[in-house]
């Protein structure tokens, strides 16, 4: 899953830059220099930073990069992480695949795995490499979760290869849940929130990113106007657990009584924390 665009890209810009200083500064002969350009190139172009090899065993996964071997038992890994993303200069929407770690805990944690072309709607373009069916299978094999199984399922079709099995059922929440402040402490005004959604309602055809970006968001508003009434209005209650879960049902996780709402509250904050965060040369989708 080499990048080979952004290689070549790179290498080309490298290989004149470096022909001009050279031959410019008279350091060497015009075929020197272009020797020298040529071998800059297509020593970039080959992508070695960004090829791997996996290995898998039953203890685990060996990953080799620049010949250094590093390996991660089963125990150590959770699960595959795909991040939907979209670049500002190019409109190209592509998925990045890391392993995700068991410690330190986090959706985008682990090295990553290679970065993927896909469509406009955040599916598969249909001419995907073959490493990256192999490497879904890898997972469907030991049982370890994929974070977009669909996405997954229709690589693997396209090479014939069994789909995933049934992803684990996780309860929530799991750990702390954050108070009603610590969630919406930085929260826009509900009217402003509701305004927005409003105008941006999410369908089962929008790209897989932002249907769960709008069910938190929706889900976390029903919140807020439940508890700014103390829980007392029955109807607001109900529409909000309804919403929360939306969501649950989304991320393939349970929740008994209440816990869909507080597993709203901890989802909520983790994705302000995140959107929070600068990311170079990429859009944040709202």
């Amino acid at each position: 899953m080499r990048q080979w665009g952004s290689n070549i890209g790179i290498g080309c810009a490298l290989a004149v830059a470096t022909m001009l200083a050279l031959g410019l500064s008279g350091a060497t002969g015009a075929g020197t220099a272009t020797l020298i350009g040529v071998l800059i190139g297509g020593a970039a172009a080959v992508g070695v930073p960004h090829t791997f090899r996996l290995r898998e065993d039953e203890q685990g996964l060996t990953l080799v990069r620049l010949l250094v071997a590093r390996r991660y038992a089963w125990s150590e890994i959770s699960g595959l992480a795909m991040e939907f993303g979209e670049e500002i200069e190019t409109s190209g929407h592509h998925v990045t695949l890391r392993l995700r770690l068991v410690d330190p805990p986090g959706r985008f944690w682990g090295p990553q795995l290679g970065r993927i072309d896909v469509t406009e709607d955040d599916r598969p373009r249909g001419v995907e490499p073959r490493a990256l069916a192999e490497l879904f299978a890898v997972f469907g094999r030991h049982g370890v979760p994929v974070d977009q199984p669909e996405f997954a399922n229709a690589v693997l079709h396209v090479y014939g290869l069994p789909p995933l099995p049934p992803q684990p059922v996780r309860q929530v929440p799991a750990g702390p849940v954050p108070t009603a402040g610590e969630a919406y402490e930085h929260a826009p005004d509900v009217a402003e929130e509701e305004k927005d959604l409003a105008a941006h309602r999410s369908t089962v055809k929008s790209p897989p990113r932002k249907r769960r970006e709008y069910l938190l968001r929706a889900a976390a508003r029903a919140d807020r106007i439940a508890l700014a009434g103390g829980d007392a209005d029955p109807h607001q209650v109900v529409r909000a657990r309804i919403a929360a879960g939306e969501l649950t049902e989304h991320d393939r996780v349970t929740a008994e009584g209440d816990g869909a709402r507080g597993y709203v509250r901890q989802q909520y904050l983790d994705w302000r924390r995140t959107a929070a965060e600068p990311r170079r040369g990429w859009g944040t989708a709202r």
